[in-house]
């Protein structure tokens, strides 16, 4: 059944394109898991039926590929531009309260290269002159000029300022370990940080830092931050809030960010290279259960060494290395029996592979 709705999506965007001729580009913009409000819990709302609930914005960022804020009533600034608008619930007849929305759009600016942004408001009308909560996606680049892109979960923001400015905020899965990073650009009565998680994006959200992230308080450069989550099962899907707190206690929510959780490999492993025999290379796998300094190298049977392709220090995880069938001087190694050896941290493997000319 979800073949069949992409099946009938992309003809509805192919017949678009074509019956709008090549100026004009066609995309289809989407959010499955929904957006959430300022509170980072609640999805957003709709009633596509009656024509009212919570905006959803398709915005061309310009020629400089920033987001610029929106004026008070909801209209781009400076050089981004509006491409189109809905509704949350439409496309998602079934699911209007969700915060789930799909649409198609054609715009002229939707084209190749061109960087464009979601962006959600809590409300479709202008109460008292102005719209008080909204929210940014991430920002994506056109890959064609018909194309499709699911924008999935990201939070609302105060229109306020914030104690930081977010230059980065990533969330990425290594063996036996999720690693968390973001970069502020500037920082201003800022306390710190804390990170929270969830195994869905509307799920409760635990703190997973046992203390407060010291922040840089007041800062107008660059700062990184780096957090690291052992305590995570393999092929979980996590979800990650960054929460940045102000001196007045003000708290402001970034995220979700997504890590599929990677087990730590249980034992150290050298595989067969392949193809074997080869010509003229071959790739040798291996495994690492822990960090550490890796050599990999290649020798003749009489022992003597005739490429080191790897020293230095790995982190734990597996590995695919290419060896061309060339000496450390560059000449092609001739017919014969040559002997790979891996080692780390006092753990040695050797295995033969033989060069077919």
């Amino acid at each position: 059944m979800k073949q069949q709705t992409r099946v009938f999506r992309l003809l509805v965007l192919l017949l678009g394109a074509m019956a709008l001729g090549a100026w004009a580009g066609t995309f289809e913009a989407m959010s499955t898991s929904g957006i959430l409000d300022e509170d980072g819990t609640t999805p957003l709302k709709g009633n596509v039926m009656q024509m009212h609930g919570d905006l959803v914005q398709l915005i061309w960022t310009g020629p400089d590929g920033q987001i610029d804020d929106p004026d008070s009533l909801g209209r781009p600034t400076d050089d981004d531009s509006l491409l189109g608008t809905t509704f949350i619930g439409y496309g998602y007849p079934f699911e209007p309260d969700q915060g789930k929305f799909s649409v198609i759009w054609t715009h002229d600016l939707l084209t190749t290269g061109n960087v464009v942004y979601i962006r959600a408001w809590n409300d479709s009308t202008v109460v008292y002159g102005t719209r008080t909560y909204y929210g940014n996606s991430d920002l994506y680049t056109l890959a064609s000029g018909f194309d499709s892109h699911d924008f999935r979960t990201f939070g609302m923001t105060r229109s306020v300022s914030t104690p930081v400015e977010l230059a980065a905020f990533t969330a990425t899965a290594l063996p036996g370990v999720n690693e968390i990073n973001w970069t502020t650009q500037s920082e201003t009565n800022n306390l710190g940080f804390h990170l929270l998680r969830s195994t869905s994006p509307h799920g409760e959200r635990m703190q997973i830092n046992d203390k407060l992230i010291e922040g840089a308080v007041n800062s107008q450069i660059r700062h990184d931050y780096n957090f690291k989550d052992y305590k995570i099962e393999d092929k979980v899907v996590y979800y990650y809030w960054l929460a940045d707190i102000a001196l007045d206690g003000q708290i402001n929510y970034n995220g979700p960010k997504t890590a599929v959780a990677v087990a730590k490999p249980s034992e150290y492993l050298l595989a067969q290279n392949y193809p074997n025999p080869f010509n003229p290379s071959t790739s040798i796998s291996y495994t690492l259960k822990d960090n550490g300094m890796v050599k990999l190298a290649i020798y003749n049977i009489r022992g003597q060494l005739i490429r080191l392709l790897i020293n230095q220090n790995q982190m734990a995880g597996q590995y695919n290395q290419e060896w061309d069938g060339r000496d450390e001087s560059g000449i092609v190694v001739p017919t014969g029996t040559y002997i790979y050896s891996l080692e780390i941290n006092g753990f040695k493997a050797v295995r033969r592979m033989t060069m077919a000319k």
